[in-house]
């Protein structure tokens, strides 16, 4: 029987080494991420065996991290055929946003009662930051930041659970922020409103911050409706991912 040489032994140890590993978070993280930008189609049916041989890994990770993400409504499950991408509707953006409106001003309306004056000028202060960085970053980039930003604001009113389900919220309509992101980005409309919310916080004006916050993220059927076809064509005709 031929054993194996010292030099081949060296070579399979680098090979392992340099092979990355799937661990099944990274596994979730990879198709929560899919999942959020639509590389799935709506209500497209998911392949767990080429999604399974994509990822090289085994079908178990796979079924777990969708099971997961049926829990988080990215994606949905059929008795006796499977798991689907979710849907892409006017309907559910409406309502979805119409939510995070009211998880927004709840928020923002605690920040101003509760956080410190130095916690406030701080998110001035990152905000400004991002704005001078602005023009290097990419459309997903800013878009985090966006997220972000929200959410800081979130965990300033000292309710964990605000920014746990605006998290969730803004996990589903990922991708229509990133659309609207865009839109925003050539006229740089959401620059100059971050700033102004988080000046009137620092002015501790609820009031007016929760109407800039309203005006900020406010949107109707018709935009929802210009956001689904939009979206539809980057889906279907993919021209070109933000």
């Amino acid at each position: 029987m031929l054993r194996p040489t010292r030099q081949s032994n060296q070579d399979n140890n680098a090979a392992s080494a340099s092979k990355p590993i799937k661990t099944g978070p990274r596994v979730y993280e990879e198709i929560r991420r899919m999942a959020m930008d639509y590389r799935f189609k709506p209500n497209e049916r998911i392949n767990e065996v080429a999604l399974a041989a994509r990822l090289n890994v085994s079908r178990s990770p796979i079924r777990e991290a969708l099971q997961r993400l049926v829990t988080e409504e990215l994606i949905t499950f059929q008795t006796n055929r499977g798991f689907f991408c979710r849907g892409f509707d006017v309907d559910e953006i409406v309502n979805l946003s119409d939510v995070r409106a009211v998880l927004e001003d709840r928020s923002l309306r605690l920040a101003i009662q509760r956080a410190t004056n130095e916690e406030l000028a701080a998110l001035v202060d990152w905000w400004t930051l991002t704005m001078a960085r602005a023009d290097s970053f990419s459309s997903a980039e800013l878009t985090a930041r966006d997220e972000e930003f929200h959410i800081r604001i979130a965990r300033l009113s000292g309710n964990p659970e605000l920014a746990r389900m605006l998290e969730g919220i803004n996990t589903r309509i990922h991708f229509v922020r990133k659309i609207e992101v865009e839109k925003h980005r050539r006229l740089s409309t959401t620059y100059t409103e971050h700033s102004e919310i988080a000046r009137a916080m620092v002015a501790r004006d609820a009031d007016s911050a929760a109407r800039l916050m309203h005006d900020h993220i406010a949107i109707s059927v018709a935009d929802a409706m210009s956001t689904v076809r939009e979206g539809l064509a980057r889906i279907y005709i993919d021209v070109g991912q933000i």
